[in-house]
């Protein structure tokens, strides 16, 4: 789908929208509109719930901005990458969406400003988002579910809807160099040099601060290098908290040093297993955690209070029995 100037191409949810993700549901019916002019390309919100994002700032209901080179766009929970290519000293432009969702059509001898997802949610699969509930030694609630229903970045993304995600990323155990938008990583041990936190140190990375931020899930999965928090604190007062936590200073008896409680390996056994009042330290401001198991690595677990459990019913997953556990029998008339 192209567009030459003096077009207008409407992004939204519903078919009222001229380019439509219809599996979006953070997406308002007709969300965000692309504009362009004889030399240039606009984005415009057009009054959506959740609000449009560009580079990370909220544009302002009918906020008229010009897209540039390398911009993100978020739109509900769809990431859309822009790149503007330019040839033979023209002066027009024209402007092509692409999507998985839809093919493209790219113009002829003039500039090009593409729209490339980043991240769109998966299509729906029949009878997915169930979940089993169990109570931990710890006293916390553990949801868990299937990674083959629906993936752990994806539930990241649908449980942010209603709390805010923070996930402690190592990108030595990733595999995978530190973006670039995270120039200035918050160090989680930020007790030591710079040289050497970059070495060793996961940082801390807010939902709004990295528009692919659900990749990161995914691709750490299984390699105990992602954790997940979703806090309604600000991100400074939960960096504190978490550094105190990891921290050992000379003060403590121990020489110094770190607690790996940022690692999956660590957190999910002291998670199903720790004192009660151990926990409710460490989970201070923080609602749920999203956290892999090494002995399951084909599921996901939400460790929480009974609320996490309530967040997912209210998110339309299905609550069923633990494995192991039958359901109970019906009774039937007369009997």
């Amino acid at each position: 789908m192209a567009l030459g100037p003096g077009q207008v191409l409407q992004v939204g949810r519903t078919e009222w929208a001229d380019f439509a993700v219809p599996n979006d549901g953070q997406m308002s019916s007709v969300h965000f509109a692309l504009e362009t002019e004889h030399n240039a390309c606009y984005i415009k919100d057009l009054g959506s719930t959740n609000g449009t994002f560009l580079d990370r700032h909220r544009l302002q209901p009918q906020q008229r901005v010009p897209l540039e080179d390398g911009a993100e766009v978020l739109a509900g929970r769809s990431v859309f990458l822009v790149r503007v290519e330019k040839s033979g000293g023209e002066s027009t432009s024209t402007t092509s969406l692409q999507s998985p969702l839809a093919s493209s059509v790219t113009s002829r001898r003039v500039p090009k400003k593409q729209i490339v997802p980043a991240y769109v949610p998966p299509a729906p699969i029949a009878q997915q988002r169930s979940f089993s509930v169990e109570k931990c030694d710890s006293g916390l609630t553990l949801c868990r579910g299937s990674a083959d229903e629906i993936p752990p970045g994806e539930l990241a993304v649908t449980v942010c809807s209603m709390l805010p995600a923070h996930l402690i990323v190592d990108f030595h155990k990733l595999g995978s160099p530190r973006p670039a938008e995270l120039e200035a990583p918050n160090y989680l041990f930020d007790w030591l040099d710079t040289p050497v936190a970059d070495l060793v140190s996961p940082i801390v990375v807010s939902q709004d601060e990295y528009l692919s931020w659900p990749n990161l899930i995914d691709e750490g999965w299984g390699n105990d290098a992602v954790v997940c928090l979703f806090s309604r604190q600000e991100k400074p007062q939960l960096l504190e908290h978490l550094r105190q936590a990891l921290h050992k200073g000379p003060g403590d008896g121990q020489g110094g040093g770190i607690v790996g409680y940022c690692w999956p390996s660590v957190l999910g056994p002291l998670l199903s297993y720790s004192r009660p009042q151990f926990i409710k330290q460490l989970l201070a401001g923080i609602d749920a955690v999203l956290v892999e198991l090494p002995d399951l690595p084909d599921a996901w677990q939400i460790y929480g209070s009974e609320r996490a459990a309530k967040v997912l019913r209210e998110l339309g997953f299905q609550e069923k029995p633990p494995e192991g556990v039958a359901s109970a029998p019906q009774e039937t008339p007369g009997g």
